[in-house]
């Protein structure tokens, strides 16, 4: 139902912002600046890869006197994945506002990131055949000659603790104590390899669809392991997947599960009553494993992320006006 006391200070918000915000010299005494996308290139020493590291910063004062919590996301084919829809739910107040930092890698095609996720967002080699490279599929995909094709996620990980954390907090006006993740199907995999083997390394981890059934589950074994021998887990978690995921559609993985799979992690991990753990989830009804990924994504920074008691835009248009 349409309130008009609720509904007026938005609309007053959407047509005054563009007073309020500068992205040019035009502007440039207005209070608050929006940001554009930074694009670093990072050569790893623990992966053999340059990886292409794209970063947005939230609308923000100009004075640069505020600081933000951080979300990494893994598969950033093209810039910072889901950014406008980041920055339309931080500018509407359905979310606080942080940095995004999206990973992806310096590359000629951009479908090349598939083979290379392979080996990035994974625990443990696949020991069955190797899916094909798709360099060998569509032509105009060059060939990678990757010396690692899975199994790399200890190496990732130490890329993302003790290279890139650190350059970005040195960077940007980051809130250290305050990093969440975001990772989707091998991605989400990679999530769960880190909450249980090295969970500080997030606060907050948003789990879409993730490939459980890799290398028979041995996820699930880490999971096991840890819920044994811990007795917290401090963490905002999310699980979501899409209903039509339990059979995939691809041959290879017409048994992954993925549905099953998921509600069992949670169910271990919730009769585990670690004590610190937020735990939500969400099955998406009719969504397949590609149509689900940007609803996995907005509900899950929803839910790990608190709800602001005041959208930006009236947060942005009361300081304006009191100067």
């Amino acid at each position: 139902m349409f309130s008009l006391k609720t509904s007026i200070p938005r609309i007053l918000c959407c047509c005054f912002l563009p007073a309020l915000l500068c992205t040019g010299s035009w502007a440039a005494d207005a209070p608050f600046v929006a940001p554009e996308v930074q694009t670093h290139l990072i050569q790893s020493q623990f992966v053999d890869q340059t990886f292409e590291i794209s970063v947005q910063v939230p609308v923000s004062r100009t004075d640069g006197s505020e600081r933000f919590p951080v979300l990494y996301l893994t598969d950033s084919y093209d810039g910072v994945s889901f950014s406008r829809s980041t920055a339309m739910m931080q500018l509407g107040g359905d979310i606080p506002r942080f940095i995004t930092v999206g990973i992806g890698y310096e590359m000629e095609h951009s479908l090349s990131s598939l083979d290379i996720r392979n080996r990035d967002l994974t625990q443990v080699p696949m020991q069955g055949p190797v899916p094909p490279s798709l360099s060998g599929i569509i032509q105009g995909v060059p060939e990678l000659n990757l010396t690692k094709t899975s199994g790399g996620a200890p190496e990732f990980l130490q890329f993302i603790r003790e290279e890139l954390q650190p350059f970005i907090d040195e960077n940007y006006p980051t809130v250290p104590e305050d990093r969440g993740y975001w990772g989707d199907s091998l991605g989400g995999l990679f999530g769960l390899y880190v909450l249980f083997n090295q969970p500080d390394t997030f606060n907050r981890y948003i789990i879409g669809s993730p490939s459980i059934w890799w290398e028979d589950r041995a996820i699930m074994k880490d999971a096991r392991a840890f819920v044994d021998s811990h007795s917290d887990l401090p963490v905002r978690l999310f699980l979501g997947v899409g209903a039509l995921e339990e059979q995939a559609e691809v041959p290879a993985l017409a048994e992954a599960a993925m549905v099953t799979n998921m509600f069992e992690l949670e169910s271990m991990l919730q009769s585990a009553n670690l004590e610190g753990l937020e735990l939500s989830s969400y099955l998406f009804p009719n969504e397949t494993h590609t149509s689900v990924i940007s609803m996995n994504y907005i509900r899950g920074v929803q839910s790990v992320y608190t709800r602001p008691a005041f959208s930006f835009l009236l947060q942005a248009l009361m300081f304006s006006t009191s100067d």
